[in-house]
């Protein structure tokens, strides 16, 4: 059943609009104009959360989202989530089910990513997009953590370390494997790879139709308890 579609706050950057010129249905604040911090983990100073892999249809999207519900339900302001690939599968998803205190900013180029990575502020989340080296690595240089969705298996590891290698060294990183089917020999050597390559795994979501469903229904309880487990690593030295 899909929902009726209802207003959500947006922001577009550079898509149509002249060079230094925002069109939006919210006016961007400016730098200091944040909302005061109602929670004890609420921030002023931006902490950027990257959710990147070079490899398309791992769960960006998705672990993006839940990642911005599960700061919100923490009770960090402002949230935002950043949306820098053209298909802005995470911004439209918002567009069908807005989810209160979650600011989009849809910015589907390196440069107005980048502008809008730097512009925010709270805790942001960027979903980036598939196979553009050039925009995963200027966001993952703004990073303060980075977070590679995977699935188990053999190919999925030649991409994920290609990601990690755009990732400035004292950038902290984790893998999360989606869709996971638990109790799975492939599952279990998915795990032993990553460690053996002194990887670290920050979370192994279950493979549930209620999470991979997308916009096509609300978020998980499940699936926000998970993700909220990941974004705990992220935000390690950071809370």
């Amino acid at each position: 059943m899909t929902p009726p579609r209802r207003a959500v706050t947006t922001v577009h950057l550079g898509v149509t609009s002249a060079p230094g010129d925002i069109s939006s249905t919210h006016h961007e604040p400016t730098a200091g104009t944040a909302r005061p911090p109602s929670a004890p983990g609420a921030y002023h100073a931006a902490v950027n959360i990257v959710v990147t892999s070079l490899k398309g249809g791992v769960g960006k999207s998705t672990t993006s989202i839940y990642l911005a519900e599960a700061a919100v339900e923490r009770g960090y302001e402002p949230v935002t989530l950043i949306d820098a690939d053209p298909q802005a599968s995470s911004a439209e998803w918002l567009e069908l089910w807005p989810l209160p205190g979650i600011t989009v900013v849809e910015a589907p180029s390196e440069r107005t990513a980048t502008r809008a990575i730097q512009r925010a502020q709270g805790l942001v989340v960027v979903d980036t997009p598939p196979g553009n080296e050039r925009v995963t690595q200027s966001a993952v240089a703004l990073a303060d953590a980075v977070v590679i969705p995977t699935r188990a298996g053999g190919v999925e590891y030649s991409r994920v370390s290609a990601t990690i290698e755009l990732i400035p060294k004292r950038t902290s990183y984790g893998v999360v494997i989606c869709a996971a089917r638990l109790g799975t020999n492939d599952l279990e050597a998915a795990i032993a790879w990553w460690k053996e390559q002194k990887v670290e795994v920050w979370g192994v979501i279950p493979e549930r139709v209620s999470i991979a469903a997308g916009p096509e229904a609300r978020l998980s309880r499940e699936g926000l308890e998970n993700y909220d487990v990941v974004l705990g690593r992220a935000l390690r030295g950071w809370r």
